[in-house]
């Protein structure tokens, strides 16, 4: 077991609704094995204008290897025309918390 064969994806979303909905998806699908949300400020670019709006941010821990469908089932459930979805690497970890991903989380080849 690799600490770098986990990772934490990050994505916003502008409603509790669309936050509660993806992120129970996820855990029932046992893509991840821990969601954290917290209501964020965000200001930034889009289609010529600069906006600022409240978003939740959703953090997920996973595995590396379920990063595909885990953008996908997002991609699927979102509000956005254009959603954040980025994946950073773990560089290292409690090797505890990374067994336990390993056991909250389905294997790839099971899918």
């Amino acid at each position: 077991m690799e600490a770098s064969d986990y990772c934490i994806i990050t994505t916003t979303t502008d409603s509790q609704e669309n936050a509660d909905l993806i992120t129970r998806l996820l855990l029932e699908k046992k893509l991840v094995a821990c969601v954290q949300s917290t209501t964020i400020q965000s200001a930034y670019h889009w289609e010529g204008k600069i906006m600022q709006s409240e978003e939740i941010h959703l953090q997920m821990k996973t595995r590396r290897s379920l990063f595909e469908t885990i953008q996908t089932e997002i991609e699927q459930l979102h509000t956005y025309d254009l959603p954040e979805i980025i994946m950073v690497s773990m560089a290292g970890g409690n090797l505890d918390y990374l067994q336990w991903i390993e056991e909250e989380t389905t294997n790839i080849q099971s899918l």
